[in-house]
């Protein structure tokens, strides 16, 4: 498993790879049409706090009281990710999880992930509606 990074690490990472945009995509940026289109796309550069506090679509779906979603990568398929106030940064949708160890992020969000929602097989809170926030974002 890896470790999450801490801090103005993570925010560094975070800076990084919004700035090579699609050069952490599988295509890369290994050739130089590559390079053109990584330029060219569309890239998106945002992100939101989020609280359990602010939050009003159904439960909250973490262990933590607040985080920055973030978006990286191209604008059609942006990876969003969760940061948490110490810096620590999981992914939360298929595209982030593909990058996420380019980008010194967690792919498994268990360790942040509620536990408390009976209605669901897995016993988790749905992350959906927030990962449907964050994708709006985007």
């Amino acid at each position: 498993m890896r470790k999450p990074l801490h801090g103005g690490a993570a925010r560094n990472v975070r800076a990084l790879t919004v700035g090579l945009g699609l050069c952490l995509l599988p295509a890369g940026c290994s050739s130089p049409d590559a390079v053109g289109q990584a330029v060219d796309a569309p890239r998106t550069n945002r992100s939101s706090t989020v609280s359990a506090a602010t939050w009003t679509d159904g439960p909250w779906p973490f262990t933590i009281e607040s985080g920055e979603l973030t978006c990286i990568g191209p604008a059609d398929d942006p990876g969003v990710f969760v940061v948490t106030d110490q810096g620590d940064m999981y992914a939360l949708n298929p595209a982030a999880i593909r990058m996420a160890d380019q980008v010194g992020a967690m792919a498994d969000l268990d360790p942040i992930w509620q536990w408390s929602d009976p209605e669901l097989p897995t016993g988790r809170v749905n992350v959906s509606p927030l990962i449907l926030y964050a994708l709006e974002l985007c």
